[in-house]
């Protein structure tokens, strides 16, 4: 399944969505690839990627016809491909190329058979970008934060989820809107989801996305949620989001599996080994309970 994660509104957790997402869908043994098509390179930076003068990413994929894919690994089973700031300019150098909104399509065409899960990190704007994302995917994935301002460019999108739909992929549907930011304590995070459930009847995911410090430091920590506060409730809400959209339960061990999976590539990093231990900790006192309960 390939999925848009588009609002062209920023600062709503695209980006976060994206990465943590893609993580959970790994946990739950899907095989992932992200895709990084908005020129601020959030995700790619998020994940740590450090492009050099001739490292291949997606802009390089989508105007050269002899780039070969720059699929790139996290964890085994979970690839990438990175932006640049090159995209900035992207419209300009698409814009004498016939069925431009269909490049990242075809791309995709030749290498979805080998994921379960495609996400595509979306800009947030109107433009061929989105359009060529929006062509290659099955459904768009809408978070909308709990704010007042959630509803701006809200038409507009749909109108382009449209346009897209009636001219040139006539499969895309909305897969849901995610409320972000969640608080259940606050008038605005109720006002929010009220709206959204009398609006869009029918396509609002169950799992909320709480409100969390957590999630605002992790650009720095360049990681995902899960490997900077695997205890903390956006890692379970994004586990739970990943099983309401394939109907998987996830692993009994599924807080191990990624903060090993991330010390296998990063074995000096104390904090995630901190975590691990404290797991391990808690896992044997739990066992020595249930034992004496027997």
């Amino acid at each position: 399944m390939i999925i848009s994660n588009l609002n062209f509104k920023g600062g709503v957790g695209k980006t976060t969505t994206t990465i943590n997402l893609a993580t959970a869908l790994w946990v739950l043994g899907k095989r992932v690839l992200v895709v990084d098509t908005d020129p601020q390179c959030n995700l790619t930076n998020l994940i740590g990627f450090d492009q050099t003068g001739n490292d291949a990413t997606v802009y390089e994929w989508m105007t050269q016809e002899e780039c070969e894919v720059p699929i790139y690994i996290h964890y085994e089973g979970f690839y990438f491909i990175p932006a640049n700031k090159k995209l900035r300019d992207i419209e300009i150098d698409l814009m004498k190329r016939k069925n431009r909104e269909r490049i990242l399509f075809k791309k995709i065409s030749l290498i979805k058979d080998s994921f379960d899960y495609i996400l595509i990190d979306c800009a947030p704007k109107d433009g061929v970008m989105n359009d060529n994302a929006m062509s290659a995917s099955d459904a768009v994935l809408i978070p909308a934060e709990c704010s007042g301002f959630s509803l701006q460019g809200m038409q507009d999108l749909l109108d382009s989820i449209r346009e897209v739909r009636e001219n040139i992929n006539e499969k895309l549907d909305i897969l849901g809107f995610l409320i972000i930011k969640y608080d259940k304590n606050t008038r605005i995070s109720k006002q929010t989801l009220d709206y959204f459930n009398q609006a869009y009847a029918g396509k609002i995911f169950s799992t909320k996305i709480r409100k969390n410090v957590k999630f605002d430091e992790t650009p720095l920590k360049k990681k995902s949620i899960f490997e900077h506060s695997i205890d903390a409730n956006g890692a379970e809400d994004y586990m739970s989001l990943a099983e309401e959209i394939t109907g998987e339960e996830r692993p009994e061990n599924w807080k191990e599996k990624i903060l090993s999976a991330w010390l296998k590539e990063h074995p000096d990093d104390e904090e995630v080994t901190e975590q691990l231990n404290n797991l391990k900790k808690f896992l044997c006192l739990k066992s020595e309970v249930t034992d004496n309960r027997r």
